[in-house]
């Protein structure tokens, strides 16, 4: 949108293993979208190796500027608006739940909260199908923007205080719930941010503040299988 804006050529690298709602996104917005092809469509530690060897090819190119989102700390500080703005409403948060891809979201938020002065708990959360925060082992998994095979830099000592691994199928049944239940309407990693706020607002107890976030919309994935 910005590139269209502004009037840039804006070269991204995707997958067939996202969803066709965010690709079709990209080329109405006219990007000369580049697709490295996945796994049988899933997302792997080696979808990810594809992707840097062409980033890096691209990154030779002086007219290119790559936005390098895993090492851009512009993001950490982007995302810590949100944290700013959760402390502002609610007076307190003793806890706080999210997906990691680049990290960039939790780190930020986390950033925030210690820095208004909440005692938050602050939990990194990963796929069980791609377990690599938790057990060093990365996998296949359908959970877009997340688990990526690798430790993401944003994702330092001291920014968050543990990290958990939740079920996938588990994530997709609550991202369901939420659109029938609360009109929440997102994708699997929203779900699975929801599972665990859950876990972690019954393990804290009653009269705790536990937060997450709805990534985006349900809308870029009504093509897959999610809603069926």
């Amino acid at each position: 949108m910005v590139c269209a804006m502004k009037g840039y050529t804006f070269h991204p690298l995707s997958s067939d293993a996202f969803s066709a709602e965010k690709l079709d996104t990209m080329r109405a917005f006219g990007a000369e979208l580049e697709i490295v092809q996945s796994d049988g469509g899933k997302v792997t530690p080696a979808l990810f190796d594809r992707f840097k060897a062409r980033i890096a090819e691209l990154a030779q190119d002086p007219n290119n500027f790559y936005t390098d989102q895993f090492n851009n700390v512009d993001a950490v500080e982007g995302y810590a608006g949100m944290g700013r703005e959760l402390f502002e409403q609610m007076g307190r948060v003793d806890g706080f739940v999210g997906m990691i891809g680049s990290g960039g979201m939790l780190v930020g938020v986390s950033q925030a909260l210690k820095q208004a002065g909440a005692h938050a708990r602050i939990i990194a959360l990963e796929p069980s199908t791609s377990p690599f925060l938790t057990t060093g082992k990365g996998g296949a998994h359908r959970v877009e923007g997340t688990a990526v095979g690798f430790w993401p830099p944003h994702l330092v000592k001291g920014a968050y205080d543990e990290a958990w691994a939740i079920n996938e199928n588990e994530g997709r049944a609550m991202a369901k719930r939420a659109a029938r239940e609360e009109g929440i309407f997102a994708g699997t990693s929203t779900g699975l941010n929801i599972v665990a706020a859950l876990a972690l607002a019954r393990e804290l107890g009653p009269g705790k503040v536990v937060a997450t976030v709805a990534c985006d919309t349900g809308l870029k994935y009504l093509a897959g299988d999610l809603y069926k």
